[in-house]
């Protein structure tokens, strides 16, 4: 593997501009500088999982679609939606759907806000 890895680069970067840069900048500018740090921690979040899961969430879907038996549909967010669009599940499975379409939120909010799920744990 190459390092160092995209995430660790945004994460290097990321303390830079809060520690070294943040500092320098005139007190109008905080708000600015602070939602793109916030952007780059994002990034690195979805690049590090990326790494390591593989895109779990695609699998998840297919695996959904495969014990569905639902044919022709793309195994991706975009396909899945496009399915529940057109109503092309059976509402006996809304279930296992509902448990999917929740699995997938919480991987997102991990990525994005982690602090909210770990405020909905407590």
């Amino acid at each position: 593997m190459n390092r160092p890895a995209g995430d660790e680069l945004l994460s290097v970067a990321r303390r830079a501009l809060l520690d070294e840069l943040l500092p320098l900048l005139p007190e109008d500018k905080t708000y600015d500088v602070l939602m793109i740090a916030n952007a780059m921690a994002i990034a690195a979040r979805e690049l590090a999982a990326s790494q390591v899961a593989g895109g779990q969430g695609g699998g998840r879907i297919a695996g959904f679609l495969h014990t569905e038996k639902v044919q022709g549909t793309q195994p991706t967010e975009a396909g899945l939606a496009a399915l529940i669009r057109r109503r092309g599940i059976d509402t006996s499975r809304h279930s296992s759907l509902r448990a999917l379409l929740l699995s997938l939120t919480q991987e997102k909010l991990a990525l994005s806000n982690p602090k909210y799920l770990r405020q909905e744990a407590d």
